[in-house]
């Protein structure tokens, strides 16, 4: 109870501040805004009963904020949920605000806060303040790096640093009608490079017939040491596998770890406002 009061009260306080920035009526002429809401959906009936769901909203503020140019704030929250035959077997999200400075320059320096959950990768909640700076090179290229406090639940709650390094390429191609955007993520802890998160996502966004929408593939992979050799976490009694035993002449439970790797192909509509 305590923990999910403390992301309320941090997104709440980000967000007043991203408000209280866009009320002011010297600056508000110099502000952009933009909002994001994307939607994927997949259902199938019949032999086999799969439904998979899929919703994400950002919103960003950019803009000059007296002497201080290229600010940029923004906020985004989403999440998924999938069954089969009608039994849960994915449920994640994801809550995520930042502060850039001068943005859009060569030198930025950022803080940000992120809260997750993964019920698919037995993660009970993940959060993470960071402070970090981020060099540009040229329009398309960028590399970042942040200094996490990290606090974790699979088993048991851990507190801990890790370090963040995100090199990013974005590409604008075919006259504006096609956007390439991949970006990767090398998380270890500071305390010990052996245990470290590793994430690839690559998102190709093509523009439609009316200007705000587009259609969005998304490819993502993600790497977790702590699900391999001696560090493995085994899976709830109700989501192991099950396989045929000739001795017994039925299906048994067997004892089933989390895997240390995911990937993942989506396809969505991506509004823009």
């Amino acid at each position: 109870m305590v923990k999910h009061l403390i992301v309320i009260k941090t997104v709440s306080f980000m967000m007043l501040l991203g408000f209280a920035l866009s009320q002011d009526d010297n600056q508000s002429e110099n502000l952009q805004y933009s909002q994001d809401l994307y939607i994927a959906f997949d259902q199938t009936k019949g032999n086999t009963n799969n439904l998979v769901t899929g919703a994400e909203y950002s919103f960003s503020l950019i803009g000059d904020i007296g002497s201080i140019r290229d600010t940029e704030f923004s906020l985004s929250f989403g999440g998924n949920y999938a069954t089969l035959e009608e039994k849960p077997y994915a449920l994640d999200g994801n809550i995520h605000t930042q502060f850039d400075l001068w943005a859009n320059q060569k030198y930025s320096p950022f803080f940000f806060f992120d809260y997750s959950f993964d019920r698919s990768l037995g993660l009970i909640n993940r959060t993470d303040w960071a402070l970090g700076g981020k060099i540009r090179f040229g329009k398309i290229l960028s590399l970042s790096y942040a200094y996490m406090f990290e606090e974790e639940e699979y088993t048991v709650v851990e507190t801990f640093s890790r370090h963040s390094i995100r090199p990013k390429l974005k590409l604008v191609l075919a006259e504006g009608n096609f956007f390439f955007d991949y970006r990767a993520f090398y998380k270890p802890r500071v305390d010990d490079f052996d245990d470290f998160l590793l994430e690839n996502i690559i998102v190709c966004s093509i523009m439609t017939f009316y200007e705000a929408l587009s259609v969005d593939v998304t490819l993502k992979h993600s790497y977790n040491s702590k699900y391999e050799g001696d560090n493995k976490i085994l899976k709830p009694l109700d989501e192991w596998d099950s396989v045929y035993d000739p001795d017994y002449g039925d299906f048994i439970a067997k004892e089933t770890y989390y895997k240390d790797t995911d990937l993942s192909l989506s396809v969505g509509f991506s509004l823009n406002f």
